[in-house]
């Protein structure tokens, strides 16, 4: 097996987050899935006047069958403390693209 080939970084008493970069991910966008995949997943093709309200409801739903989901909604008071340790925001620098900064 090869040797990888990488640096790994040293351990400091305080951990170093990155500087903000506001708009590092503008020039992307969602990556849209087919017609026929939509289909095939019972997705309408075009976007419903109430999807909000439905949005909402399925949430709901969910989240009164799945007690995990309902911890994982109860856990997250988004006080921006996972920042340091958020993978997409490390990579991006981007506020927007961290867990706090989707709400």
């Amino acid at each position: 097996m090869a040797k990888a080939d990488f640096e790994t970084p040293e351990l400091q008493e305080y951990v170093e987050v990155p500087e903000l970069v506001a708009g590092t991910m503008a020039h992307l966008s969602p990556f849209v899935a087919k017609p026929d995949h939509n289909t095939d997943l019972n997705f309408p093709g075009e976007l419903v006047d109430d999807w909000h309200d439905k949005a909402i409801a399925k949430l709901d739903d969910l989240r009164s069958r799945f007690r995990s989901l309902q911890v994982y909604l109860d856990s997250c008071v988004k006080c921006g403390s996972c920042t340091d340790k958020c993978h997409y925001f490390l990579g991006t620098k981007d506020p927007k693209n961290m867990p706090v900064g989707r709400q």
